[in-house]
Parts: C-alpha cells; sequence; structure tokens
C-alpha cells in the first residue's frame, strides 16, 4: 500500500482516485509498478541521456504513447519498459554512429523492429550483421529481419556488443530492474518505491539518504543502517548531488 500511496503522491492523484483502474496510469499505480517522469528518466540514465532527448523521442512515436501526456503542471508520464527502450535508442544511437541524414529515419525503422521483439512475451535473440551492401541487419531467427544504412562505416566488433546490450536489456525488463550506470550500488526497480533509485536490495531511496547527509555524518548514517555498505551509502549521496565534498570517496 505504500508504494501505490507514494505513486498517488508524485502523480498529483487522491487516494480514491488511484483505486479506478480506468486507464493504463492508474493501473499501473495499483500493481505497483513504477511511474517515471521524463526528469527522473533522464536523471536515472545519466550521463548520456537529457530530458530534451526523451521529449524528442516521444514526439517521433519512437518510445510510444506515454502512460500520461503532459500539460501545464502535469509531468509526462512513462512506464519502465519506456525507460528502457530510452537507454536503447541512446545506445544505438551512439554505436552505430548515424549520419547526420539518417539518424532520424534509421533509428526509427530500427527502433520498431527491435522494441516489437525485445518486450514480448517470446524472446528470440536479435542477432545484428552486415550485409553485402554495407547496411546493418537485424534479425530475430524466425525470419524475420531489417535492413538500415547508417551512412557510416560500422566497426565489426560493435555488432556482438549490441547483442549483448539488447540481451542484458531483456534481462532487465524481466526483472524489472536497472542498474545506474557509475554507481554499482544503486538500482531503479519498477516494483519498489515506485521506481525511485534505492540502494540495491534494498529499499531505501538515495534520496532520502541525501536528505539526512545534509545533517549527520558518515558514521551517523552507517549507525543508521548498519547491514547498508559504506560505499553504498556514499553513492547515494553523490547521486543525489548533496554533500558531494563531504562524503567524497
Amino acid at each position: 500500500m505504500y508504494i501505490v500511496r507514494n505513486l498517488l503522491v508524485q502523480v498529483g492523484l487522491s487516494e480514491k482516485e488511484g483505486q479506478v483502474t480506468g486507464s493504463r496510469e492508474r493501473r499501473l499505480m495499483v500493481l505497483g509498478e513504477g511511474v517515471y517522469t521524463v526528469a527522473e528518466v533522464a536523471r536515472i540514465l545519466r550521463p548520456t541521456m537529457t530530458s530534451r532527448k526523451v521529449h524528442y523521442w516521444l514526439k517521433k512515436g519512437i518510445l510510444g504513447d506515454p502512460v500520461r501526456p503532459g500539460s501545464p503542471g502535469r509531468p509526462t508520464l512513462l512506464s519502465f519498459e519506456q525507460l528502457l527502450m530510452a537507454r536503447t535508442v541512446q545506445h544505438l544511437r551512439d554505436n552505430l554512429q548515424f549520419s547526420l541524414q539518417r539518424i532520424a529515419p534509421s533509428i526509427e525503422r530500427l527502433s520498431s523492429f527491435v522494441f516489437g521483439r525485445l518486450f514480448d512475451e517470446e524472446w528470440y535473440m536479435l542477432r545484428f550483421f552486415e550485409t553485402d551492401r554495407g547496411t546493418i541487419g537485424v534479425t530475430d531467427g524466425l525470419n524475420h529481419s531489417i535492413e538500415v544504412d547508417t551512412g557510416q562505416f560500422v566497426m565489426p566488433e560493435v555488432l556482438p556488443e549490441l547483442e549483448a546490450f539488447l540481451n542484458k536489456t531483456r534481462q532487465d525488463w524481466e526483472r524489472h530492474e536497472v542498474d545506474i550506470e557509475g554507481f554499482p550500488h544503486l538500482v531503479s526497480n519498477a516494483g519498489i518505491v515506485g521506481g525511485s533509485p534505492t540502494i540495491r536490495e534494498t529499499r531505501i531511496e538515495t534520496a532520502f539518504v541525501a536528505y539526512l547527509a545534509r545533517d549527520l555524518s558518515t558514521e551517523d548514517l552507517r549507525n543508521l543502517y548498519p547491514y547498508v555498505e559504506k560505499e553504498a551509502l556514499l553513492e547515494a549521496v553523490r547521486f543525489e548531488s548533496w554533500g558531494r565534498e563531504k562524503f567524497a570517496a
């Protein structure tokens, strides 16, 4: 019940409204799944992600329809799956190095094919390959494949890395949890505290640890959480950008 009520506060709905399951947004809250603002997606996927990128990909339809469209005073809400989509689009864009003329159409075509299989109930490992024409192909092992022209030379070693990345993304989707890059002790789990960043294998929010750190010493924090590694607490504080000098590792 705590997760549901926490989410209701985040999106500005009353508890009574949150019990209504007539929309995708409310169904997600009742199930206790993660619901993310665009700013939260950018924060969890930093340093390469920005809110502007996420909004652009939403506008282009690459990430699908949001859980709730934004309006004045009401932030756009995304699902955990869409958080993974944004991370995947960024990774494909960075590693395939599309020419400026081909970025938008190629990413849209590639993402549509990949997402239609990456988040399907039945998973078949996606394979990347280079065609005789110098384009990049993707196949799902079921005689379905597409080709995209990056407009740039792609190093051969990039393709196995992309396959490994998509396989990891599938695993993240199945466990409903994503690691936070650069902070090995921190995660965002869609089923824990509404997806807010937490210390791995706990329900301790990084924001709460950082809030406490404004008035408490490192040892005080250790006394409050004796079962949590010191480095995990320090990472939580650094991630939230409070006490950066005082709590330097």
